[in-house]
Formats: structure tokens, C-alpha cells, sequence
């Protein structure tokens, strides 16, 4: 049953990113917003541009390499704002969050479709992987990340997506992985897609 939703999640979500992209008045994929974020321009979502930030946040310091645990991981993603990680977005404590399990899938669909790996990521225009800081994100690790949906059949796991491959699988959610935060679209800047 989860094989066949897979691919029909995939195709959903490929016509809702080509079809519902927001503008972001470049026409590239991803705009740097030049505050600490990056939105993507076919979601509205918000990412932090900087993949692996090792701050403290909402009174978690992440562990070696950025890795820390699910629990810690939406802990810290909370504790954003202002301040912290390079952001002068004006955002505050509550306004971030990890990206869901289908939101992982909107940012990798067309890395994936090129077959882009090592990271499974397109650069700012969208039309080449990504290869280098300042290309729209930093420090981009090709490991893996924790989404924030956890598994429903086990209440102990959560999903995670690689972005050495794009795999998307479950883990145990005491297991240390990255964190990268996102949160919602500005309202009128833009038209904008919530993937849920």
C-alpha cells in the first residue's frame, strides 16, 4: 500500500509545485531573501539559508556536527528568531519549524527528477544541483535531515528524509540527525502553497 501512494504523492506534488509556484519576481527557484532565509519560489515556503547552523536554540545546543534528536530537533526549530543563525528576518520563538515528511518532498521533486545527488538539491535557478554556499543555502550537508512528521504505526519514530540519495524513510526518533527549520510564506507578498 505505501508503494503505490508513493508515487502518487510524488505526482501530486509535482503538478501542485509547477502548476501553484509563488513569484518571487526572479523567476529562479529559490530567492534569497538577504536576511538569513531563502524562499522557495514554488512553494512559498521559507527555509533558513544556512543548513547546519550549530547555535543554541529554545535552550537546545545541537552535538557535534549539528545532529541532535527528534525531540531536540523540534525544540530547537521552535526556539528560532531573530538574532539567532544569521536571521534579521524579524521572526521570533514559535514562527519556525521542521519541514514536514511531503514539504521534503516539494524541495527535492525536481533535484530528483534530474537526478541530482550528493546533495539531492537544485541550485537558485533550479536548473543545476547544487554545488556551493551563497548558491541560495549554506553549509547544505549531504546526510540526513529530520522532518517533523512522525511515523503513525510507531509512536517512537519519526521520518527523515537523505540528501545523499533523496531516500525518505523512518528512524527511531532518539537517533542524532541534521536539522534544517522552514516556516510558512509572508501573506500578501506573494501567492503562496502549504504542502500538509
Amino acid at each position: 500500500m505505501i508503494l503505490r501512494t508513493i508515487p502518487v504523492t510524488m505526482l501530486i506534488i509535482f503538478l501542485l509545485t509547477t502548476l501553484c509556484s509563488a513569484d518571487c519576481n526572479t523567476g529562479d527557484r529559490y530567492e534569497d531573501n538577504s536576511n538569513g532565509t531563502v524562499t522557495d519560489c514554488r512553494t512559498g515556503l521559507i527555509w533558513l539559508q544556512n543548513a547546519n547552523c550549530t547555535t543554541a536554540s529554545g535552550g537546545v545546543l545541537p552535538g557535534v556536527n549539528g545532529f541532535m534528536t527528534w525531540t531536540s530537533a523540534l525544540k530547537w526549530a521552535a526556539g528560532l528568531g531573530d538574532g539567532l543563525c544569521s536571521l534579521s528576518d524579524g521572526s521570533a520563538a514559535g514562527d519556525w519549524r521542521l519541514p514536514t515528511k511531503t514539504e521534503w518532498m516539494a524541495m527535492i521533486a525536481s533535484a530528483k527528477r534530474q537526478v541530482f545527488q550528493n546533495p539531492v538539491l537544485t541550485d537558485t535557478l533550479g536548473t543545476s544541483k547544487w554545488t556551493t554556499n551563497g548558491n541560495a543555502f549554506n553549509n547544505v550537508q549531504s546526510s540526513v535531515y529530520w522532518s517533523q512528521t512522525p511515523r503513525a504505526d510507531f509512536a517512537n519514530f519519526a521520518w527523515y528524509i537523505s540528501l545523499s540519495n533523496g531516500f525518505i524513510d523512518t528512524v527511531a526518533s532518539d537517533s542524532t540527525l541534521h536539522v534544517w527549520p522552514v516556516r510558512g510564506g509572508q501573506v500578501g507578498s506573494f501567492g503562496y502553497l502549504f504542502i500538509e
